[in-house]
């Protein structure tokens, strides 16, 4: 039976429940789109151009280290993008299986402040450029940000994927013409020395740039459940991973090329200052709508974290009490230092996000992944997951390097402060491994069955 999707203008119905069968739609190939799309944007430009005018990164290793930590975390993306035609769940939903119901309830509570960080971060670029444009004030401007991002993430999966479709052919031009400008200004060198050396600001940039991507990870099969059953799982790793990571390469590395000539204090003016008047308005605007591409995507998802941590509200209202909390930190953090608020979130996100992600992969692609149980059993309450989670981040406080907290590994040696990522994806993964159930001969459906078939109560 073909299935007949909701028209994009009409507001989703579902929420944390499984997608039914019948109303599966779509091909792989809206995943490359979407991840092109929601990669193709303003914050990844500015991440990109932390490497450079931030870090101090020369602009050749900047470029080597941010394809290295994007391509590492859009495999990700993609790998777990995969589990969303198998399942018809939230991304979310599978983790109950390695973490259990209420040890799930941290992971949902960080993807939940994921999405409120992230919707800080686009809201204060959408204001830097409305009042470049307009010369609007910061409240007015972070007044109609909030109504634009918030309008289209009530609306749902379909009109996400609308507007990421549409803007992704628009932006490919937008950045297009950047690039000729941003590429032909670069430097070679950047405009002051790394701190800490060339050495730790490469390692830095790799995990900064994996954590940017590795935010997306804890949502990548709600965009993908809504996919037929039978979609090959390569082509969505492809399409998922695949746009996310041609985006990404492309954007951070032009972000690099403009901090050699620019600073960050204002991105959008580190943008239009390249640019003659009327070109500059023009990609500004564009530019302002790639804040949007983004944000909805982390106002859906953290709004969907919200209701998988139990919370009894429609999906909707969901998404208006996070993005209220995110344009309400925005003005507060509107205040400060953009550049360094950046950097700390970033890193502040990858520190939960790689053990989860390491916990993850163990838990469905290796020795675990027909051990787990159903994700809708109540008395699947705790999972060895979280323990593992717990002892990773334990052994990453050593290593951690920030303006918050600074680890005695990384104060006394900086060079090691950016390994707290990939020391805590290890030490996760390792501990999984261990501790994970053995296979079971039989008993409970496996991960990869139909959960509609399941209890639909979330």
């Amino acid at each position: 039976m073909r299935a007949d999707p909701e028209r994009p203008s009409t507001i989703e119905r579902l929420g944390a429940e499984p997608v039914p069968i019948e109303r599966r739609h779509g091909r792989p190939w809206s995943l490359f789109t979407l991840w092109f799309g929601a990669n193709v944007q303003f914050a990844t430009l500015s991440v990109g151009a932390l490497s450079t005018s931030v870090f101090g990164l020369d602009l050749l290793p900047a470029v080597l280290a941010i394809v290295m930590g994007t391509l590492l975390s859009s495999a990700l993306v993609g790998l777990f993008s995969t589990r969303g035609p198998l399942t018809g769940v939230l991304q979310l939903v599978q983790s109950r299986g390695p973490f259990g119901r209420l040890g799930n309830l941290p992971s949902a509570a960080f993807t939940v402040v994921n999405g409120v960080g992230w919707c800080v971060v686009d809201s204060l670029l959408g204001v830097f450029i409305l009042r470049d444009l307009t010369g609007m004030g910061f409240a007015p401007a972070l007044a109609l940000m909030a109504v634009a991002q918030l309008g289209i993430a009530v609306v749902g999966y379909r009109l996400i994927h609308t507007v990421e479709r549409v803007l992704a052919v628009v932006l490919v031009a937008v950045f297009a013409v950047m690039s000729v400008y941003g590429f032909g200004a670069a430097h070679a060198t950047a405009p002051a020395a790394p701190a800490d050396g060339s050495t730790a600001a490469f390692l830095l940039v790799v995990a900064v740039t994996s954590a940017r991507v590795l935010g997306w990870s804890a949502y990548a099969s709600d965009y993908s459940r809504y996919l037929p059953r039978r979609s090959s799982p390569r082509r969505v790793f492809l399409a998922a991973g695949g746009g996310g990571a041609l985006a990404g390469v492309w954007i951070g590395s032009l972000g690099a090329a403009l901090g050699t000539v620019g600073a960050l204090d204002d991105p959008s003016a580190m943008v239009s200052g390249l640019l003659p008047h009327a070109l500059g308005t023009v990609v500004l605007l564009c530019l302002l709508l790639s804040t949007l591409a983004s944000t909805v995507i982390d106002l859906y998802s953290g709004a969907m974290a919200a209701l998988v941590a139990g919370f009894s509200i429609p999906r909707w209202v969901s998404v208006l009490v996070v993005g209220g909390l995110g344009t309400a930190l925005a003005w507060y953090a509107g205040h400060g230092d953009f550049a360094a608020q950046l950097n700390d979130f970033l890193l502040m996100t990858g520190y939960w996000l790689a053990p989860w992600g390491a916990v993850m992969i163990v838990a469905y692609w290796g020795r675990g992944r027909r051990a787990l149980a159903d994700p809708y059993d109540a008395g699947h309450r705790f999972g060895r997951g979280l323990p593992c989670v717990l002892l990773a981040i334990a052994a990453e406080l050593p290593f951690m390097n920030q303006s918050l907290f600074t680890g005695p590994l990384a104060e006394a040696h900086p060079v090691l402060g950016s390994f707290g990522l990939f020391v805590g994806f290890a030490v996760a993964g390792a501990a999984y491994t261990v501790v994970c159930p053995r296979p079971r001969v039989s008993g409970r459906p496996e991960p990869s069955a139909p959960y509609e078939k399941l209890r639909s109560e979330a």
